[in-house]
């Protein structure tokens, strides 16, 4: 297997995988910083088991901490191989889709090894993970004499899937239940709150200088996007992100007016302008936002919507400056 072999003064060994304490606080920091690159796990082969056992299964993966210690959770007390490969310290699906999870890379790592060291066979099984897909050629790895297998999208089907034979998962669909879009709501709220809290001291400091209403209302009322666009997810139509965000607006609106219907007569244009303004840019900031935090969202998909709908954003956020200024200035 030519893509394996290295001269024997550059060889590499398989190292156990072991994770500590302070790998669960790693792992909660990664998850509330949105799963955005934080620690990362040295590339190179790694075993789970008591010892290294050349014809156990070779999974892949990339060094991104989180991803590594989870798969570690799901896989210790297994006699199972981990091949991590450098994703720059990037997500399997991240870095897939920015190349960076590619044959090429896994085809780098493994030349450190022996061949011996491998595998006793022809060739060389590897099992991928679905969500990488889209940045691997399979045709480089068999041309490299490597097999790879596809496996399941979700780390806790691993165990069911090994001890089962092992085949292709190509059929696997990856559902965004609940329970998944759950797991991205504090993580998407706490970064999104930062956000939010720029934008109310903003508009606090503007109130103090220009003497301007200073409706404290926008906090919750923004902070609730999160919440509801992750819960309705499924349901909000399109699969634009962005349009999601503004079905969700009017949603918002119908919300508001039910309540403050009765006093609308109270607010001068200006103030009825700012509020509709300022919504319906966030609610469009935060759908391009949650593109990051999707499992479901497609990366030239992303780059085409940012491209349309991050100006509109900006000219909302601006427009709806302008209302607030001149409700003080008018005044």
């Amino acid at each position: 297997m030519g893509c394996c072999c290295s001269n024997k003064e550059n060889t590499e060994r398989a190292k156990k995988l072991e994770f500590g304490f302070i790998d669960w606080i790693k792992t909660l920091i990664s998850w509330t910083r949105s799963y955005h690159k934080t620690y990362d796990v040295e590339p190179g082969l790694y075993f789970t088991g008591e010892s290294y056992e050349i014809n156990s299964p070779l999974l892949v993966t990339c060094n991104y901490h989180m991803t590594v210690f989870l798969l570690w959770r799901v896989l210790k007390g297994r006699n199972v191989r981990i091949l991590v490969i450098d994703t720059k310290g990037i997500n399997v699906w991240c870095s897939s889709g920015k190349g960076q999870f590619s044959a090429s890379e896994i085809i780098k790592q493994l030349a450190k090894y022996e061949t011996k060291d491998l595998t006793e066979n022809d060739k060389l099984e590897i099992i991928l993970p679905k969500l990488s897909l889209s940045g691997i050629r399979l045709s480089e790895l068999r041309k490299a004499n490597i097999s790879p297998i596809i496996g399941p999208i979700y780390a806790q089907e691993l165990p069911e899937y090994l001890d089962n034979k092992i085949v292709d998962c190509d059929d696997d669909h990856y559902k965004f239940n609940l329970r998944n879009r759950l797991f991205t709501l504090l993580p998407s709220f706490i970064q999104f709150t930062k956000y939010i809290a720029i934008v109310t001291a903003v508009l606090f400091i503007i109130h103090l200088i220009l003497k301007t209403e200073f409706w404290w209302q926008i906090l919750p009322v923004s902070l609730s996007i999160p919440i509801l666009y992750i819960t309705l997810f499924p349901i909000l139509p399109s699969k634009n992100f962005s349009l999601k965000g503004m079905v969700l607006f009017v949603f918002q609106i119908l919300i508001l007016a039910l309540i403050f219907g009765s006093r609308l007569a109270e607010f001068s244009g200006f103030i009825i302008a700012f509020h509709l303004l300022f919504y319906l840019g966030t609610n469009i900031f935060f759908g391009l936002y949650y593109t990051g935090n999707s499992g479901v969202s497609n990366y030239s998909l992303v780059k085409k919507e940012i491209i349309t709908f991050l100006p509109v954003t900006f000219l909302l956020y601006l427009a709806a400056l302008i209302m607030i200024i001149l409700q003080g200035v008018l005044r």
